[in-house]
């Protein structure tokens, strides 16, 4: 079955076929038309010559993502947005994992470019990016997902981390908490630079004393919101709640209350971010500020697919609403 036949059992000119099968947004096709040959191409089980498409349009109709940890499971609801959207407007998806470390984050975008891909999807992005300020320079189709570069730029899709922050630091401060600790993450990402901000705001504005010693360096993982955990509990005065930068960092710390002989949250309140109890069983209790990871994804992919077939970048970043979930690991404060 080619187009052709497709076309010639549609009663339509072929151009018209290619036009609503790629998604063509200037096709000028009535729904009856369109629907009449969606159908078709389902019944015939219609294949498209792909290596003709790109040599007839100069696309490879593939694009690349670069995510920072494949075994985080923030990632894979993020990725499935991405592929999702990318699916329906007949496109496939190349990903590539960094750990977080520069060099393979310019190994990876290099290699996908190498690849052909007509576009990047990155997740990697730290405030100040070489790899991204290359692309930028090249004017190669790009948007930032999760994280930005400073300043924020109009190809960014993001959560509203400072938000974020700020409804987890208040809800602990409404339960009476004002020894609230916080388990950062890399100051190089925007995340853990906006999450730590928001924190730090929301205590002064409150009128709390911000004590440096229950701010401790974790990561993004739960190693590190392990350490840092244990680190909070040697003090002489514990903090009563902590707000970690993550789940993950949380789960950490959950791990090191429990080893310590401690309990949530009837000694110590815990805070998460993400929200991605759903995949992870140990935190399916945890309060945690919600992210809507798959619409992050979805949105990130429309906007690169603006750039690759209209060459229209968004003047604005996307900021998307997040939302605090309570749940039972926060607690009034000890009496």
């Amino acid at each position: 079955m080619t187009l052709k036949d497709l076309a010639r059992l549609a009663g339509v000119h072929p151009s018209t076929v290619a036009r609503v099968l790629n998604d063509d947004p200037q096709q000028r096709v009535s729904e009856e038309v369109r629907a009449r040959i969606l159908a078709l191409a389902r019944e015939q089980g219609y294949q498209p010559n792909h290596l003709a498409r790109s040599l007839r349009t100069k696309r490879s109709f593939v694009v690349g993502t670069v995510i920072p940890d494949i075994a985080n499971p923030f990632f894979a609801i993020l990725f499935r947005g991405i592929e999702d959207a990318m699916a329906a407007r007949g496109y496939s998806v190349i990903m590539a994992n960094t750990d977080d470390e520069l060099a393979r984050e310019q190994g990876s975008i290099a290699m996908l470019r190498g690849r052909q891909v007509d576009g990047l999807l990155l997740a990697t992005a730290r405030r100040e990016d070489p790899a991204i300020n290359a692309l930028s320079a090249g004017g190669f189709p790009f948007v930032m997902v999760n994280r930005h570069t400073d300043p924020i730029s109009g190809n960014t899709v993001v959560p509203d981390d400072y938000a974020g922050a700020t409804a987890a630091v208040e809800h602990l401060i409404d339960l009476g908490h004002r020894r609230i600790a916080h388990i950062t993450g890399s100051d190089e990402m925007s995340t853990g630079h906006t999450r730590a901000r928001g924190y730090l705001d929301t205590l002064q504005r409150r009128h709390l004393p911000v004590d440096p010693n229950l701010i401790v360096r974790g990561s993004f993982r739960e190693p590190g919101g392990y350490e840092g955990t244990r680190q909070l509990l040697a003090l002489p005065q514990p903090p009563t709640a902590i707000f970690a930068v993550n789940d993950l960092a949380a789960v950490g710390a959950l791990r090191a209350i429990e080893e310590a002989g401690l309990h949530v949250p009837s000694d110590i309140s815990i805070v998460g971010f993400n929200d991605i109890s759903t995949v992870l069983g140990t935190t399916r209790l945890l309060t945690t500020v919600h992210l809507p990871l798959n619409e992050m994804g979805r949105a990130a992919a429309e906007r690169l697919l603006a750039q690759i077939t209209n060459r229209m970048m968004a003047p604005e970043p996307l900021v998307m609403p997040v939302e605090l979930i309570v749940r039972q690991s926060t607690g009034s404060v000890p009496v």
